[in-house]
């Protein structure tokens, strides 16, 4: 028959308890593990990890994934959030990101059109990627400076491109507006459309309730 002593059966005793609590604390850490990987729930598989970009959280269709360890996120969503463009190629498979306007560059191109008589300009983008080059006439439409004018559009639309904008708009100090695509005005800069052609694809707005019955978005 075995016999123990009271200090073997002890020290038995305190064995098999740090046992039990090493068992428990791998559980516990796993437990963690696992909460921490779900709490945002799951995309096709992969644990959903919040992005946030100067305090604010990242919004994209396809959310954020921990894959292999690495945060994986669309790059639209990214660079959007930080002020960027981007701009997808089809035919090459490429994303290109565009940095926006710099306040410093926007400068640029105000002193520069103050010689069409362009005395203010504005960028405006609405966050989906769809960007706007505003310039507003100092003076009138339709007064019979159409020559000047026409210059000053496209020295716009070539602005426009080396912003990288989706559109342009032209405004007098009435409010009358001739905005244009910017894709328009790079296709004619290439050669692809004629000056007639391009000045086709621009469009008239009128903004006082009279025009608005008559002309808006009648064809320049």
């Amino acid at each position: 028959m075995l016999q123990y002593d009271c200090k073997d059966f002890i020290e038995w005793g305190l064995k098999m308890k740090k046992k039990v609590i090493s068992i428990a604390a791998v559980l516990s850490i796993f437990a963690g593990v696992v909460s921490a990987s779900s709490i945002n729930g799951s995309y096709k598989g992969h644990s959903i990890v919040k992005v946030k970009v100067n305090g604010d959280y990242v919004s994209s269709d396809v959310p954020g994934i921990n894959l292999d360890g690495t945060t994986m996120l669309p790059v639209r969503a990214v660079a959007e959030s930080l002020g960027a463009n981007v701009k997808w190629d089809p035919d090459t498979y490429t994303a290109e990101i565009a940095p926006s306007p710099t306040l410093k560059s926007i400068d640029e191109i105000a002193k520069h059109l103050k010689s069409y008589n362009i005395y203010s300009l504005d960028y405006h983008t609405d966050g989906s990627g769809y960007t706007q080059f505003i310039a507003i006439y100092e003076g009138l439409f339709f007064m019979g400076n159409e020559g000047k004018y026409n210059e000053a559009i496209k020295e716009i639309a070539k602005q426009a491109i080396t912003l990288g904008t989706t559109d342009f708009v032209f405004a007098d100090i009435m409010g009358q507006t001739i905005s244009g695509v910017t894709e328009d005005a790079r296709a004619f800069f290439n050669g692809k459309l004629t000056e007639s052609q391009f000045i086709d694809t621009l469009i008239q707005e009128w903004m006082d309730e009279e025009g608005e019955n008559e002309g808006e978005n009648s064809q320049y």
